[in-house]
């Protein structure tokens, strides 16, 4: 086979069975962020898709119409905390009024990072990293589960971190709570073998969003440094090529864990580390 046709293969097997899916993404509602490069993807495939987050309503609505503009798909916005239960549960029912089929993907994308030693640490930030990184993936897990097992197919794909395989230093909070949603995916996987539902991870290291380049700003400020400084020197620490992960990067590698190539694919914690665990 040439490369050519083998290419051709591949692009309409990442292509086809995705259109008309419903596809929920949490944390899709920064302009910049791993979510909406996700939500995007997904609809250029022509799936339904949910988007949610707690960031600024009207931002959010702003991208949810451009979405709907531009592929021609429908595309709702709830907002929701995800320290609440209940309101992860109201998401679900607001979600299950407008898909009564229920959702057939469904991403975990929304997170909490929270930077301090495990002497010094606050303890409800732990708790709140555990809610927000573990508690809430696993309660729409769970509420999206039943629906995926009646219709024979469902993609649950867990936005885990090169934290979840590794471990840091003042981050032990994060570096905990990653590690518990890698488990995590791990127990759907066995648990929904045979299904046709797929649990997987992805670990990515640092990635370019918009969240990244503030906290960065607040450490190459600090130090005196401009931002290609900072580049040069911090950057290679966490991702060994010297260059951040893109967003559209990890939202393709969503696609390609949605598509029939995939299909055997599960309970595996996939980094895209730009080189890290190869050291």
């Amino acid at each position: 086979m040439n490369t050519t046709c083998g290419q051709d293969i591949m692009h309409r097997c990442s292509e086809s069975g995705m259109h008309g899916k419903v596809a929920l993404v949490t944390g899709s509602s920064d302009e910049n962020g791993i979510g909406i490069a996700i939500a995007t993807s997904l609809a250029r495939r022509g799936c339904s898709v949910v988007l949610t987050g707690s960031r600024n309503p009207e931002k959010a609505e702003t991208l949810r119409s451009k979405l709907e503009r531009q592929f021609n798909v429908q595309v709702l916005y709830f907002a929701a905390n995800f320290e609440k239960l209940e309101e992860i549960e109201r998401l679900y029912d607001d979600v299950i009024k407008c898909h009564p089929e229920g959702v057939d993907i469904l991403v975990n994308n929304a997170g909490y990072m929270y930077c301090k030693s495990v002497e010094s640490m606050d303890m409800d930030q732990w708790e709140k990293s555990l809610r927000i990184n573990v508690t809430a993936p696993c309660n729409l897990t769970k509420l999206t589960l039943p629906k995926m097992r009646s219709k024979g197919w469902g993609r649950i794909i867990n936005i885990s971190s090169i934290s979840g395989l590794s471990g840091f230093a003042d981050l032990g909070a994060y570096v905990s709570s990653k590690h518990a949603l890698c488990g995590l995916t791990k127990t759907v996987a066995m648990e929904t073998i045979g299904t046709g539902i797929t649990c997987n991870a992805i670990c990515p290291a640092e990635v370019l969003t918009e969240l990244n380049m503030k906290l960065a700003q607040g450490t190459y400020g600090k130090e005196g440094m401009t931002l290609n400084e900072y580049k040069k020197t911090a950057v290679p620490q966490a991702n060994p090529s010297g260059r951040f992960v893109e967003t559209g990067q990890v939202a393709e590698l969503v696609i390609f864990l949605c598509s029939s190539a995939a299909d055997q694919m599960t309970g595996t914690n996939i980094p895209m580390d730009a080189g890290h665990q190869a050291q």
